[in-house]
């Protein structure tokens, strides 16, 4: 009786394990769907914004007008719209009133984890200063920023050298000059005021010792600079930086 008894409690505890073992399982398979499915719907947000504006994006400079009074009518806080060429950045452009607003929400002021590219709250968004500053979030599959991370291939770098900023009255042509890995708290590549023609001097020298790569002509104080930005895969506070000058508008 006593190894009957044995074995039943031995069987019980198999089945106990077993049953365990399989909810445990079924739990890991169920968040791993989750998990994938969550990753696909942050990569998927970024697209769905852009598709629900992108026929309000400029086709070319007769259209600007039209195109920013209905872009506008949708947020106020929209003021361009940034394209480089032979990448998937094709974006609006908003500017918060700080830094941080735009951080969890998308173009059109809704919430959400990739966020949007934006302008520094320091700068005009007319785009009227000597040196303008668009952020935006590092995410995968080259989703908003994360193709700045080609220009860290110095062939492509080299091959691929233009990009346009959609403005309500004009347009920006860009010719990228260089490509940067900075800190998330360089004083000078996050600065936005640059009234001073002295203290530009100091921002291209900097620019000129932290450059990876650079190309085309030396960038000098009378050029209007943007500089495209985003995080670093090679340290918690590194930024990777693109440079580009504006050839004319």
């Amino acid at each position: 009786m006593e190894r009957k008894a044995e074995y039943c409690l031995t069987q019980i505890f198999h089945y106990l394990v077993n049953g365990l073992a399989a909810i445990v399982f079924f739990c890991c398979i169920a968040y791993s769907g989750y998990a994938l499915w969550d990753n696909w719907s942050i990569l998927k947000e970024p697209d769905q914004v852009r598709e629900d504006l992108i026929r309000y994006k400029p086709a070319n400079e007769e259209e600007l007008s039209y195109s920013f009074q209905e872009l506008k009518a949708m947020n106020p806080d929209v003021c361009g719209w940034v394209v480089m060429d032979h990448t998937g950045i094709d974006y609006p452009i908003v500017q918060g009133e700080d830094n941080f607003e735009y951080l969890d929400k998308d173009a059109l002021g809704n919430p959400e984890i990739s966020g949007s590219i934006f302008l520094d709250c320091q700068n005009n968004r007319k785009f009227t200063d000597p040196y303008m500053v668009l952020m935006g979030h590092h995410m995968q599959a080259g989703k908003m920023f994360g193709d700045l991370d080609k220009y860290s291939d110095e062939t492509f770098f080299r091959k691929n050298t233009t990009g346009k900023i959609y403005l309500p009255d004009r347009v920006l042509y860009l010719e990228t000059a260089a490509f940067l890995t900075v800190d998330a708290y360089d004083k000078y590549i996050y600065r936005t005021q640059w009234d001073n023609i002295s203290e530009r001097q100091e921002l291209l020298k900097r620019i000129y010792e932290q450059a990876q790569y650079t190309r085309g002509e030396e960038l000098t104080t009378e050029d209007q600079m943007v500089a495209l930005s985003t995080c670093s895969t090679s340290g918690t506070n590194a930024r990777h930086v693109l440079i580009c000058r504006i050839v004319h508008s």
